[in-house]
C-alpha cells in the first residue's frame, strides 16, 4: 500500500511513458509487418497464384490495415496526452508562482491590512496561535490573552473542527494554500460565516507556520444563496411556462374529440364508460397543466432517496390557478 501511495503522484508520468513504449513497439511492429507484406507482393504472381496464395495475401493486407489503425490510435492518444500533460504542468507552475506572490502579499497584511481584514498566524505542529491583528480579535470577540498561545481549534465550534483539521493536514502534506468557510455564532447567537484563506509558510530555521486571512462573508453567503434561489425560480418558471404551453393545444384537441364521442354515444353503449373516463383524465391533465403554468415560487419535496422534485401544489399561485380554470372551463 505504501508503494502505491508513493506511485500515485507520478501516475501521469508513468501513463505517458507506457503510451510512449506502446507507440514505439507499435511502429516497430508496423514496419516489420509492412516489410512482410511488401515481400509477399514482390513475389506474388497473379497468373500462377492459387486461391490459397491470394487469401494469404489478402489476410496479410487486412492485418496490416488493422495494425496501422491501432498504431495511429495509440500515437494520437500519446500526442493528446502529452499535450494535456505539458499544458497542465505549465498551468500548475503559473498557479504556484501566483500563490507564492499572493502569500508574500498576505504576509505584509500584518502591518498593512485594512481594519476589516483579520490576520491569524499559527504553527502547523501544535496548531497554536502565535499572533493575530486587531481585526481578528474583534471578529472572534476575544482579547489577545484568550487567543495568542491557545489552540486554533478552541476558536471553532465543535461541528467545524473537522474541517479545520483537514485543512491543517493538507498544509502539513505540502499544500501551499487553501480556503475554507466555517460557520460561527456570535455573542448574540447569530449565524456568521468566516472565510479562512490559509497559506503555508515554510521556514527552514523554524517550525512550519501558516498565515490565515479571515473575513466575515456572511452577507456574501446570503446574497449568493438568494441569487441561486432566484436562478432556480427563473429556470422553473421558464420550464413551467413552456411545458404548459406545449401541453395546452394537444389537450384541447383530445378534450374536444372525447366530448364529441361522448355526446354521440348512448349510455348503454360499451364504449360510453371509456369515453367518459377519457374525458375525466383529460380534465385531470388540464388541471395539472394549469398548476404548472401557475407556478410562482420555488418549492420542492422529497421523491426517491435523496432526489427532490418540484412541489406543484405548493409552488402554484391560487390566483393564477383561478384565471387558468376560468379560461379552460370544462366542456359539457
Amino acid at each position: 500500500m505504501d508503494f502505491l501511495k508513493k506511485l500515485r503522484p507520478h501516475l501521469k508520468e508513468i501513463g505517458l511513458g507506457v503510451l510512449g513504449l506502446l507507440s514505439v513497439a507499435g511502429v516497430v511492429l508496423l514496419v516489420f509487418k509492412s516489410a512482410n507484406v511488401s515481400l509477399q507482393l514482390s513475389t506474388f504472381n497473379a497468373k500462377s497464384a492459387s486461391i490459397t496464395d491470394i487469401s494469404r495475401l489478402l489476410e496479410a493486407i487486412k492485418d496490416l490495415i488493422t495494425l496501422s489503425s491501432i498504431v495511429i490510435l495509440i500515437l494520437s492518444s500519446t500526442l493528446c496526452f502529452t499535450l494535456y500533460y505539458f499544458i497542465k504542468r505549465q498551468r500548475q507552475l503559473a498557479r504556484a508562482a501566483a500563490i507564492i506572490k499572493k502569500s508574500q502579499n498576505r504576509y505584509r497584511f500584518f502591518t498593512e491590512a485594512p481594519p476589516s481584514i483579520g490576520i491569524v498566524r499559527f504553527d502547523l505542529v501544535e496548531v497554536k496561535v502565535h499572533d493575530a491583528n486587531r481585526a481578528a480579535l474583534s471578529l472572534f470577540g476575544r482579547p489577545r490573552s484568550e487567543l495568542v498561545g491557545k489552540s486554533l481549534f478552541s476558536l471553532l465550534p465543535e461541528s467545524e473542527i473537522p474541517k479545520m483539521r483537514q485543512a491543517v493536514d493538507e498544509l502539513r502534506a505540502g499544500r501551499a494554500s487553501l480556503e475554507v468557510v466555517l460557520r460561527f455564532e456570535d455573542e448574540l447567537n447569530r449565524e456568521r460565516f468566516i472565510s479562512w484563506h490559509v497559506t503555508s509558510l515554510k521556514n527552514p530555521d523554524a517550525e512550519p507556520e501558516a498565515i490565515a486571512v479571515v473575513l466575515d462573508v456572511t452577507d456574501k453567503m446570503k446574497a449568493e444563496k438568494e441569487r441561486i434561489e432566484k436562478e432556480r425560480l427563473a429556470g422553473v418558471l421558464e420550464m413551467a411556462g413552456a411545458t404548459a404551453h406545449e401541453l395546452n393545444q394537444p389537450l384541447q384537441v383530445i378534450s374536444g374529440i372525447a366530448w364529441m364521442m361522448l355526446s354521440k354515444l348512448k349510455k348503454d353503449d360499451p364504449n360510453y364508460k371509456n369515453a367518459e373516463k377519457i374525458c375525466a383524465e383529460v380534465e385531470r391533465m388540464s388541471n395539472i397543466a394549469g398548476k404548472i403554468s401557475s407556478i410562482s415560487s420555488y418549492e420542492v419535496k422529497n421523491y426517491v432517496g435523496e432526489t427532490r422534485i418540484i412541489d406543484i401544489e405548493k409552488a402554484a399561485s391560487p390566483s393564477k390557478m383561478k384565471r387558468f380554470n376560468s379560461k379552460a372551463a370544462p366542456r359539457g
